[in-house]
């Protein structure tokens, strides 16, 4: 009997495979005789009409109109296609054969063809068309993972996603305390940070090369929130000397406005890695403003950030942040005059999360109604703009509800961001491929090897971050030393541009 069923399932295997054109009929089944439906399927998630990166994991999904049995066959211009025939809607991609296929059609378009069988007939779908990407995304993708109401500490989690596989591995995940806002030099696990908040201390700990170390920089007061490298790997920029005030919305516009972060207070200054010391400029660190979110650009020879005039904590609803840029030069350690590239008082808007693309062309942030943490914000939307041009659009790819923490790959043709437009409560991480020509196609989430996984997943992603290698430090030091505040060094202030 095992034979048989073996023998079985082959031969309508076989026959799917042929299902495109041969109207072979075998086990009930032939292709002439399903029943055009004349729509496309639905299916969950919704993996159609996008550009996929040519090494990504495969996407999996679930058939949602019902039927008796499911059949699809996945097929490109080269090699053999895939068929898959399932008692369950869900349908679980065969990776070996799924990453063979994808790396056979680069730049080619993929089809799914689906089938269902309802009171004992076959109706055949329209196809579901996606493109293949000439090029790949970078193999892994950093992530924080965390209830929606970001203030639940001690579930946070530092994870790494194999974006190939569907491989997950946990990087850090202390008892106590929060952290965030892990950055990476140009996409690499050799020199990264963090950002912690332990036991009252706020600090960073940074892992450079083999070496990882605990550094709190002082300004003003101790602390320090978002950082950005330098192309130069000696600098690291920082929004240090922050005030912040949360603010608790009951009744906002959406289910994701329970409570936010407010900027009272802010500067920005520039770690150096081989003094241990601290300096800034006073066009960087006015009295009167609030600085924050520095992002280098790819030359070092800019530092992007955000700008807002100081209000009360009464008034934290008034915050919205200019997108400016000041002149730097590494070599002499000069920085030049502060300009405006996207006012907040023209806009009716305020700006977060700079992000210049890897060649220097264009500049990807978001826009919101106020604040910095824009990701509490159901109206945020991301914006790019031409560095040339001066010119800047709202994305093609934003939803309805919140859309940022966004993110480049190495090679600058894949953006990830966090998107909560699938309920409006959990954030959930989109793929786009952002072409030539500056278009951004229509995003992809995480795929997942349940194809069930967000129907009942009930964390968000967060502040996603490429990288080309898995980390080589071990998880276990990594959460043994973040927590041991006796091992803070303090970086001081040099002295230089106050």
């Amino acid at each position: 009997m095992g034979e048989y069923r073996r023998f079985s399932s082959l031969v309508l295997a076989a026959c799917l495979a042929g299902l495109l054109g041969t109207g072979i009929s075998c086990a009930g089944f032939d292709e002439r005789s399903a029943f055009p439906a004349g729509i496309p399927p639905t299916i969950r998630p919704d993996y159609s009409n996008s550009v996929i990166p040519p090494n990504i994991a495969p996407l999996n999904f679930t058939i949602a109109d019902s039927g008796e049995k499911f059949a699809v066959v996945i097929s490109s211009i080269k090699g053999p296609g895939i068929s898959i025939v399932s008692a369950s809607p869900e349908i679980a991609i065969p990776s070996r054969k799924w990453r063979r296929l994808l790396e056979q059609n680069t730049g080619n378009d993929l089809t799914f063809q689906t089938y269902i069988r309802r009171n004992g007939r076959w109706y055949s779908f329209s196809p579901i068309t996606n493109r293949i990407a000439p090029e790949p995304i970078d193999r892994y993708i950093t992530y924080r993972m965390s209830y929606p109401q970001f203030y639940m500490k001690d579930k946070l989690q530092i994870l790494q996603r194999d974006l190939e596989s569907f491989e997950e591995r946990l990087i850090l995940s202390p008892k106590e305390g929060c952290f965030n806002c892990h950055t990476f030099y140009q996409h690499s696990t050799d020199r990264f940070l963090f950002q912690a908040r332990f036991y009252g201390k706020n600090y960073l700990l940074l892992h450079d090369q083999g070496k990882t170390s605990l550094i709190t920089p002082v300004l003003r007061r101790p602390g320090s929130s978002y950082a950005s490298w330098h192309p130069n790997g000696n600098l690291i920029a920082f929004a240090t000397d922050a005030k912040v005030s949360v603010s608790v919305f009951a009744a906002g516009k959406g289910a994701e406005e329970v409570l936010e972060y407010t900027d009272l207070d802010g500067d920005l200054a520039v770690y150096n890695i081989q003094r241990n010391t601290m300096s800034t400029t006073a066009a960087i660190s006015r009295e009167d403003r609030v600085e924050n979110q520095p992002a280098w650009s790819p030359d070092g020879r800019f530092l992007y950030f955000l700008s807002s005039p100081k209000v009360s904590k009464k008034d934290f609803v008034k915050v919205q942040y200019d997108l400016q840029r000041i002149g730097y030069d590494a070599d002499h350690d000069t920085w030049g005059e502060v300009e405006t590239l996207v006012s907040a008082k023209e806009t009716g808007l305020g700006s977060t999360f700079p992000a210049p693309s890897p060649d220097g062309k264009f500049l990807l942030f978001c826009m919101t109604d106020r604040g910095s943490f824009s990701i509490v914000r159901q109206g945020t939307d991301l914006y790019l703009m031409d560095l040339e041009k001066k010119s800047f659009r709202k994305l093609e790819i934003n939803s309805d509800h919140s859309d940022s923490y966004h993110a480049w790959s190495s090679n600058g043709r894949w953006i990830v961001f966090t998107s909560k437009r699938s309920d409006g409560i959990f954030g959930k991480l989109f793929f786009s491929y952002f072409d030539s020509n500056g278009v951004a196609h229509k995003p992809v989430v995480l795929p997942q090897e349940d194809p069930r996984f967000y129907e009942s997943f009930t964390r968000s992603f967060q502040r996603a971050e490429f990288t080309t290698a898995p980390f080589r430090v071990s998880p276990a030091d990594l959460n043994e030393i973040i927590g041991d505040t006796s091992k803070i060094i303090t970086a001081y202030w040099d002295g230089q541009g106050r």
